[in-house]
């Protein structure tokens, strides 16, 4: 029967029924400051559950249901989590470091300050998650959805965008140097003051987009391929936008 300890009292919290934890019902446990380190959690069902300044370093919560879940300071340093449901959680400040969350869905989740340094968020559904200053630096973010995203401050050099779409989402502030943006969508977006110096582009489409003037290192890109950004958007800029830039971009009508 596995046992829950505290993480730092090593004080019996729970005892769960069964020979793991996977498939376990654990929905509304308070688990505050449990350590879960290591633990096969595998389609447990922890919606509503209080993790906050839980350890769950290098467990495996494949196909794990955290639906509406707090999750406070809680660490996921090394875990694997793909395709889970993480919709809705209050994730402050956790720790997602060289995380596996392919696939999984954090939609309409709070995430500011979280950090996803070198975490493979391939596939992974974002959007309208608030990542105000999240550290994604290195993060694996290919066909990512962050539609309505808020990554305003975010971190995420040498992030990797390639297909990702970012409609609506707010990246004001956000540094996106040497970040790989091929065939990423900026579809309405607010890249007011990013930094994208050095950012690698190719099949990159900006549309509708606010702050585009703004954005920092434009000069510096690197064009994989042509790119795609629209004449209201090159308008609105009214001349601000260097030429090796416009040089690269087609403006459709």
């Amino acid at each position: 029967m596995p046992t829950i300890l505290h993480k730092d009292s090593r004080v019996e919290m729970h005892r769960v029924p069964g020979d793991t934890l996977a498939g376990a019902s654990l929905r509304g446990f308070d688990l505050r400051h449990a350590d879960l380190r290591g633990a096969n959690c595998r389609a447990a069902d922890l919606c509503l559950t209080d993790l906050g300044d839980g350890d769950l370093s290098t467990a495996t919560l494949i196909s794990a249901d955290l639906t509406l879940a707090t999750l406070t300071r809680c660490a996921f340093r090394h875990a694997t989590l793909g395709d889970a449901r993480l919709q809705a959680v209050t994730a402050p400040a956790a720790d997602w470091s060289d995380a596996d969350l392919t696939r999984v869905t954090l939609k309409n989740s709070s995430l500011r300050g979280a950090t996803f340094a070198n975490a493979n968020l391939r596939r992974a559904d974002l959007s309208r998650v608030d990542l105000t200053d999240a550290d994604l630096t290195g993060a694996d973010l290919t066909d990512a959805n962050l539609s309505f995203a808020i990554l305003t401050g975010a971190r995420l050099p040498y992030a990797a965008l390639i297909g990702a779409v970012l409609t609506g989402a707010t990246l004001r502030g956000a540094d996106m140097r040497h970040t790989e943006l091929s065939l990423a969508t900026f579809n309405g977006a607010d890249l007011t003051d990013a930094d994208w110096a050095n950012a690698m582009c190719g099949g990159t489409v900006i549309a509708r987009s606010r702050g585009v003037a703004t954005v920092r290192g434009l000069d510096t890109l690197t064009h994989l391929a042509s790119s795609s950004i629209d004449r209201a958007t090159v308008h609105s800029a009214r001349d601000r936008l260097p030429r090796a830039f416009l040089d690269a971009y087609d403006s459709p009508s």
